[in-house]
C-alpha cells in the first residue's frame, strides 16, 4: 500500500521505494519479519518475468559496442572496491579481511556467505552490505528519475487480459522458473534465477500471449514485494553494527557511492546510452534491485540486467584471485 501511495504522488520507482521505506520502519518500530531465502528466489522470478515481457530483440545489436566500456568499468569497481578496503582497515580498526570483504564490490549474498571462512567478521561485512543496497536502492532511483524520459520504443496499450489473468500468468511463469532451476541443479551463478524468468517471461509473452500489454500494476506489485524484503533488512542491529565503527563506516559509504556515480558517468560519455540506464546498470546496487527500477521507469531494464549481472559474474569469477591476493591469511587453531 505504500508502494502504491508513492507511486500514486509520481515519486520515481514509486513501488520499489515506498516499500522499501516502510519495511525498514516496520523493522524498527514494529517487528521485523524474516523471509526465507525460496521467497526471496520467487520474487527475483516474479521480476525477471516482467523484464522479459518487455524484451525487444532488436536493441541486443547495440549492446556489442558496450563490452569493452563495461571490461574497464568492472576493472575499475574492483580496483576502487580494493582501494577502500584499505583506507577502511586503517582507520576503523577493523582486521583487514573485515575491511576486505566489506568493500567488495557486489554479490553480497556470496561475499557474506564466503568472508566468515577467513575469519571477518561476519556481522560487519553483512551490516555493511545490507547498509550499502538499502542507501543506493532508495537514493539511485530518484537520480534516475529526474534524468529519464522513458523509452520511445515501450509501447503501453489497453490490457486484453484483467488484472486477476495477468497474475496467474506471472506466477505461473515464475513458478516454472523456480521449478526449471531446481530440476537442471543448482547453477553455480549468482542470481541465475534472474536470466532464467527473463528468458521465460519472453517466450511467453512472443508465442503465448503476443498481442496483450503488461498494465503497470503488475510490475509496481513486484517491485513492491522486493521492496519490502529489502526494508526488512535493515534493522537495529546492522544499525548499532556501524555505529560501533563510527564516522569512518558513513565516509566510506559516502566514498563508495561518490566513486559509483563518477564511474556511471564514465560509462555515459564512452557509450551511446542514457546517463539513467548507465548508472542503474553500472552502480553496484543489486542487479534485480536496479532492473526493478529501470522497468518501473520505462528504461531498458534487460540491458540494465545484463550491465548488472555480468558485473556480479566477473567478481565471482575473480573473487577466489582476489581473496588470493588481497585477503589475509587466516592462523589455523
Amino acid at each position: 500500500m505504500c508502494g502504491w501511495v508513492f507511486n500514486a504522488l509520481q515519486v520515481p520507482a514509486g513501488w520499489l521505494l515506498g516499500a522499501l521505506i516502510f519495511g525498514i520502519v516496520c523493522s524498527f518500530a514494529i517487528k521485523k519479519i524474516i523471509f526465507s531465502r525460496s521467497y526471496f528466489s520467487f520474487v527475483l522470478a516474479i521480476i525477471g518475468t516482467n523484464i522479459g515481457f518487455t524484451v525487444i530483440l532488436e536493441r541486443f545489436v547495440t549492446y556489442g559496442g558496450l563490452i569493452i566500456p563495461l571490461l574497464i568499468s568492472i576493472f575499475i569497481t574492483i580496483f576502487l572496491g580494493m582501494l577502500l578496503g584499505k583506507y577502511f582497515q586503517k582507520w576503523s580498526g577493523l582486521n583487514a579481511n573485515t575491511a576486505f570483504f566489506c568493500c567488495l564490490p557486489g554479490g553480497a549474498s556470496e561475499v557474506i556467505a564466503v568472508s566468515e571462512q577467513y575469519g571477518a567478521d561476519q556481522r560487519i561485512v553483512a551490516a555493511f552490505h545490507t547498509t550499502r543496497i538499502t542507501l543506493f536502492v532508495m537514493i539511485i532511483p530518484l537520480i534516475a528519475g529526474l534524468f529519464s524520459n522513458g523509452r520511445s520504443d515501450l509501447t503501453i496499450s489497453q490490457p486484453a487480459l484483467s488484472i486477476t489473468g495477468w497474475i496467474v500468468v506471472i506466477l505461473t511463469v515464475g513458478v516454472v522458473a523456480l521449478l526449471s532451476m531446481q530440476l537442471g541443479g543448482r547453477i553455480p551463478f549468482p542470481g541465475a534465477i534472474i536470466f532464467v524468468s527473463i528468458g521465460l517471461g519472453f517466450a511467453a509473452h512472443t508465442w503465448v500471449i503476443p498481442q496483450y500489454s503488461m498494465p503497470s500494476l503488475i510490475p509496481g506489485i513486484a517491485q513492491g514485494l522486493m521492496g519490502a524484503v529489502l526494508g526488512m533488512r535493515f534493522d537495529r542491529e546492522t544499525l548499532s553494527e556501524l555505529l560501533r565503527i563510527g564516522k569512518v563506516s558513513a565516509l566510506a559509504m559516502l566514498l563508495y557511492f561518490v566513486g559509483s556515480l563518477s564511474l556511471a558517468a564514465l560509462f555515459f560519455f564512452v557509450t551511446s546510452i542514457s546517463f539513467s540506464e548507465s548508472m542503474l546498470g553500472i552502480v553496484p546496487a543489486g542487479a534485480a534491485e536496479m532492473a526493478a527500477t529501470a522497468l518501473s521507469l520505462q528504461l531498458d531494464s534487460t540491458l540494465v540486467a545484463t550491465l548488472q549481472m555480468l558485473r556480479v559474474l566477473s567478481l565471482f569469477v575473480a573473487l577466489p584471485f582476489l581473496i588470493k591476493w588481497f585477503a589475509k591469511p587466516v592462523e589455523s587453531t
